[in-house]
């Protein structure tokens, strides 16, 4: 998890809309946490004018050239975090529409935003872009750039696809920002039949990123994430001091303790005991009425045994096999688990497993449905 916080480290708290909606309004919001002041160079007047201008000759700080995308025949010099990158101008112009504003229409002192910065001084022109991306991110974005087709046969992990997002979402590579945001979807998918019993890893990871670049989409399975695992706190730290995990909006960490507490209270409940099953009257009728086991005809050929003999195989299958326990957290996986043992082989009726079921499968999307109302509201 160390890992997971260093490539999230430098995105931001802000929340957006999902990918679908407001991709302009995202496109600045995956920047550092806790922002760097830009490197220190004089604001110049031009002769004739009444405002700042961000065409300046820089005090020079030290930089280095990136080693794999400073391009010897390119012709734009970019820098971020003391990186400098060398890239083509024309698949800059054709990929980003963040570049395609600063390239074509920096003379008239319309930069993309605030943080951008132009360097001109006898050994060429530098394109500054300050908290705008990172090193790190521009270059998965650029290796991504480089060669599409590696991650489309085989879909990128998370700690790839992040950065490639935040860059994305920052310097508008829209087409790039959609395919990622596509494999991150599929992958956190919200649908309840796309649960797994195995959890997720990067869980808090996913929800600062989602948050940052307007990607929510996503969040409501990583919260439930969070809540299924027995992770008592989110703030556990290392030997050093340090968080082991991504640190999550106050908000969110709140929606994980309530959801926490639904999914416990909502286990606690369900297989505790046997209750009474919808029975038919007569072997081939239609009317269903609800009897408990005890008033059952154990004569009739479609009968479940008697209920002692079902409540010593429901704590054989339940609790000594130790499914209660391993689902305390989760009970919308636990209640799979009940719907897939073979009850029929246990000599339950056809009626009694149908209609238990049903409710269970009532109660998984119930939660699974109450959860929408804890997520906060980010917009």
């Amino acid at each position: 998890m160390e890992q997971n916080l260093t490539a999230l480290q430098k995105v931001s708290d802000d929340s957006t809309a999902p990918v679908s909606a407001n991709k302009d309004d995202a496109k600045t919001r995956c920047k550092t946490k806790g922002k760097r002041k830009a490197t220190d160079g004089t604001i110049s007047k031009e002769p004739g004018k009444g405002h700042s201008h961000k065409r300046v000759k820089s005090n020079s700080v030290a930089t280095r050239k990136h080693e794999d995308f400073y391009i010897s025949d390119a012709n734009i010099v970019i820098e971020v975090d003391g990186v400098l990158f060398k890239l083509h101008r024309s698949r800059l112009v054709a990929k980003s529409l963040f570049f395609a504003q600063l390239l074509e229409n920096y003379d008239k002192d319309n930069f993309p935003n605030d943080d951008v910065r132009v360097e001109i001084d006898d050994k060429g022109t530098v394109y500054h872009l300050g908290n705008t991306t990172t090193a790190d991110d521009l270059a998965a974005l650029l290796k991504f750039d480089d060669n599409p087709t590696e991650y489309y046969f085989q879909p990128p992990s998370f700690l790839i696809i992040a950065p490639i997002i935040c860059a994305a979402t920052a310097l508008r590579f829209e087409t790039y920002r959609t395919w990622a945001a596509r494999v991150l979807e599929q992958t956190w998918s919200s649908y309840l039949k796309d649960l797994t019993l195995e959890p997720k890893e990067d869980a808090a990871g996913v929800i600062v990123l989602a948050r940052s670049c307007g990607l929510n989409i996503v969040v409501k399975r990583a919260l439930y994430e969070l809540a299924r695992t027995r992770r008592i706190s989110l703030h556990d730290n290392d030997v050093f001091g340090q968080s082991v995990l991504p640190q999550i909006d106050r908000a969110d960490e709140r929606c994980v303790g309530l959801m926490k507490e639904v999914l416990v209270t909502t286990w606690s409940e369900v297989p505790v005991r046997i209750d009474t099953f919808p029975y038919r009257d007569k072997p081939f009728s239609n009317k269903i009425r609800r009897v408990s086991l005890a008033e059952r005809d154990w004569d009739d050929p479609d009968k479940c045994p008697p209920q002692t003999t079902q409540q010593v195989t429901w704590n054989e299958r339940v609790h000594e096999s130790g499914l209660y326990t391993k689902f305390l957290f989760d009970p919308v996986c636990g209640v799979q688990e009940l719907i897939n043992i073979p009850w029929k082989e246990e000599g339950w009726c056809t009626d009694c497993i149908r209609s238990r079921r049903a409710a269970w499968r009532k109660i998984q999307q119930k939660v699974w449905t109450e959860m929408d109302k804890l997520i906060p509201d980010t917009e």
